[in-house]
């Protein structure tokens, strides 16, 4: 699925049991994941995988265009976008 963030906005992805990617189309983020000390940088053509369970916070640098892929390792892949960080549930969709 294709997404926008527009500059400053945030969104959490959570992806279980594993096998998620985020491919950078237009713009660029700062990504941080639980449990991992590093912060990335990404821009058009890079993508990141989520290669254990786990949440990654990515905020929009500038306007931003990013897709999500999903692999289905050992069963049905499970992933929670939630954009705008701190905001109530409404914003937060569930994808199967």
């Amino acid at each position: 699925m294709d997404y926008l963030l527009k500059k400053g906005e945030t969104a959490a992805v959570t992806a279980a049991p594993a096998g998620c990617s985020l491919r950078m189309d237009r713009g660029s983020v700062w990504l941080t994941r639980y449990d991992d000390p590093r912060d990335y940088v990404l821009g058009p053509g890079e993508t990141f995988t989520v290669s254990a369970p786990g949440t990654v916070v990515i905020e929009a640098l500038e306007d931003t265009t990013f897709t999500l892929g999903y692999a289905r390792i050992g069963g049905p892949a499970r992933t929670t976008i939630q954009v705008g960080l701190g905001l109530p549930s409404p914003a937060a969709m569930e994808l199967h």
